[in-house]
Order: C-alpha cells, then structure tokens, then sequence
C-alpha cells in the first residue's frame, strides 16, 4: 500500500508531517511526498519517505503557474502511483486534488490548516479571490472520501458556502504536538514574552509591537522577542520597534524549544488560524498564552486557566494582559502549568495521528484489513 503526501514546502513536511508519516509507516505503507522545494530533501528521505519536489511558488496565483502546476502534479501522481492521495494547504487541496482525481485515484482526502488571508481580507481584490478559491475548492472537495478540520469555526463556515458536505468532514484538534519532544520546562525568565510566526499582517505583527511599546512604558525591563521570517512584513516596516527596543528581532530557527524554554508567555495576536502550531507547542512546554478571539485561536484557551483571550486587533487590551503576568508572576506560571495539561489532553499528536489513520483505514478497509 502507497501513500502520497502532497505539501506546499519541505519545511512543512518536516515541521508538521513527521508524525503523520511515521504513523503510516508503522501500519505498513509507504509514503511518497510532493513538495514546492527540496531544501530538506536528505532530512525527508531519512526517516523513509520518498521525495518528489515540483517547482512552484506557494503564494502565486499566476493563471499560466497554475495550470502548469497542475499538469505537474498529474504527471508526479501518475509515476507514484499511489492507492491514496492526502493534500494539505490551498494548492495541494485543490490543484493537487483534481490531478489526483484526472489520474484516476479513487482515495483522495483533504486537510483545512485554516483558511489564510483568502477569508481574512475583504477588498475588491480579495473578494474576486475568494470567488475564485471557493469554487475551486467545492469543484476539487467533491472528489475526496474525507476532508478534515481543525477547528469547528472553519468546518462550519466550509459547510454553509456548500465547499464540502456535512457527511465529508472530520474533526482533528489541530496537527498536534510530540509531547515528549516538546517537554514541560519550568520558567526561567518571568518577565520575558515571545510570539512566533510568519511576519504578515493577519498574524498581529504590528499589535505586538505596539503592545510592546505600551508595556515598556511602564515595566522598561520587560523583554518582548519577535521569531519568524519576514513575509508580506517585513523588517523595514517594523524597524522603528526594533530600533527603540520595544521588540528584539530574532531571526528564524529550526528548532523553536529553546525560546520557549526562555519565555514566560507565548503571544498570538492572529487574525484566523487553524489550530496555531506555535500555541500548541508553547503550551506543550508549559507556557501561557495570549491570544485573539478568532477561528482556530479560541480553541487553545480556557480564559484565565491556560491564558487569556483578547478581541482581534486590540493593542492596549493585550497589554494590559502582559501587565497583569508581569505582576502576578506565581498566577502565571499556574496557569503555564495548566497549558501543559490542556496540551496533554487535546494536543497528543499519537493519538491525533491514530484518528487520521482510522479514519482512512475505516474508508478503506479492504485495502488495509478489517475495521
């Protein structure tokens, strides 16, 4: 039995489907994956994973990279000649789907990590995209078995645009966390806050560094870092935070733990999210959270146990949240200690990925053996 994995960058396949990959392995079946570079092809191809990489760019909506895109699929899809498909993000799920659909593969699921700035924004423009993205999705969802949610908001929302019937869609709790890998590490430093993610605009970039500068005002030993690469932000645009110590700018890294380890709350001040990968993993190491009241984000804290909700967009509502850590220190690391059950209890990443498995082994059971 083949698998194939269809990704956006290797990265993502090493970050967040590692787990996935290895849970396949041990039910016996080969996993191929598809990827728009090979930066972390050795990686991949070392924990047994056939690589393929297929050059595209993962934001482009270029109608001529499209359709070239999807021809390269085909192609990809027909070589492998695997028994199941699985596409994850907004490419793969539609463009990767129809291929696999054109190549004859009757076994074609799909996951929703959250719908991104297609359903965040709504100028012009981006209401002729969501146009465009919705009726590719509900033409390319059509052909899967089982598409998965990882969060109820989003499910909701896919089934009232009539994107995806109520009887196709499975609920995950996010991709989930190895929580052995990212282990509980008590505080060390209480008067330090991190948020990590892609510098864009939907994730609350500009709020942190402006909640940052409202803080120091009054706690100036208060250190607030920023780690992600620069996307649609870049550093230019925040370089007045950074140059008057508001934030401090750490760059990128391939291995996240020691950050957390060295905070005493993770920030995420997103507009929409799937089930935010950052929040799970901090929680997993017993961090608190801040975080918006949004798709996806909402769903990773109970208020005032594990951390706190703040309406989307509000600055000074998140800094005073901050204030209120720095203040009670003791209730803070109380409510880090509670993150790590919460992880525990919804971010187990073996059994998340055991669902997944059942789930397409209940669809196919006559390829895999008895239910």
């Amino acid at each position: 039995m083949k698998a194939l994995l269809i990704c956006v960058t290797s990265d993502s396949v090493c970050t967040f489907r590692r787990g996935l990959i290895k849970a396949l392995q041990n039910e016996k079946i080969d996993v191929s994956v598809i990827a728009f570079d090979d930066k972390r092809k050795i990686e991949i191809e070392k924990f047994g994973a056939d690589f393929y990489c297929i050059s595209a760019q993962n934001r482009s909506l270029n109608p001529v990279s499209v359709l070239s895109l999807k021809h390269g699929y085909f192609k990809m899809i027909k070589q492998i000649a695997p028994d199941i498909v699985f596409t994850f993000m907004l490419k793969p799920n539609t463009f990767g789907v129809l291929a696999a659909e054109k190549a004859g593969i009757k076994n074609i699921y799909s996951m929703v990590e959250g719908a991104g700035d297609v359903f965040i924004n709504n100028g012009v423009k981006w209401r002729l995209i969501r146009k465009v993205v919705c009726h590719l999705y509900k033409k390319s969802f059509k052909n899967c078995k089982k598409v998965f949610f990882l969060n109820n908001d989003d499910k909701a929302e896919f089934i009232q645009r009539q994107l995806v019937k109520p009887e196709q869609c499975e609920m995950i709790h996010g991709i989930g966390v190895d929580l052995e890998r990212f282990a509980y590490k008590p505080i060390k430093n209480n008067k330090t806050f991190l948020m990590v993610a892609r510098m864009l605009k939907t994730k609350g970039v500009y709020e942190y560094c402006k909640c940052a500068r409202i803080v120091k005002q009054k706690y100036p030993d208060a250190v607030f870092h920023y780690l992600g690469a620069e996307g649609t932000v870049s550093l230019e645009d925040i370089r007045e935070y950074i140059d008057d110590g508001s934030i401090n700018y750490l760059g990128t890294t391939t291995d996240v733990r020691p950050f957390y380890e060295d905070c005493s709350v993770l920030i995420l001040p997103s507009y929409r999210e799937g089930m935010p990968m950052s929040v799970m993993e901090a929680e997993a190491m017993g961090r608190a959270i801040i975080t918006t009241d949004v798709n996806g984000c909402r769903d990773t804290v109970l208020d005032g146990y594990n951390g706190f909700i703040i309406p989307r967009g509000d600055s000074e509502k998140m800094a005073e949240k901050v204030m209120w850590c720095l203040e009670h220190p003791m209730d803070t690391e109380r409510m880090g200690e509670n993150a790590r059950i919460f992880a525990e209890e919804n971010f187990n990443s073996k059994r998340i990925n055991e669902k997944i498995y059942r789930v397409i082994n209940n669809e196919n059971f006559a390829y895999f053996g008895v239910r």
